[in-house]
């Protein structure tokens, strides 16, 4: 039996960044839809371990425009990360 995905708050801020990012470069880009980008995304577990996964962040499947908000896939799990997240200044 497999382990199950172990997403710390250290790694999923590391997810959000990384999408925030790929937004606002897309954005900036002029763009209106974007392709999916996949990455290793490397952090501490809240039991302070360290621990890696692959994630894959994409537009929405059923309307890839930036507005539709963005699907996150990391092994079996899939969630979603509305506009109104990826808007958010680096700062927050």
């Amino acid at each position: 039996m497999a382990d199950a995905v172990k997403i710390s708050k250290d790694i999923d801020a590391k997810i959000y960044a990384m999408a925030r990012d790929y937004y606002r470069d897309v954005k900036k880009g002029g763009q209106d839809t974007a392709s999916e980008i996949k990455a290793m995304v490397s952090g501490q577990l809240d039991d302070g371990n360290a621990s890696s996964l692959l994630v894959r962040i994409m537009p929405n499947p059923i309307n890839p425009r930036l507005a539709a908000g963005w699907k996150v896939s990391a092994d079996q799990k899939v969630w979603e990360i509305p506009t109104s997240e990826l808007e958010k200044s680096r700062l927050l």
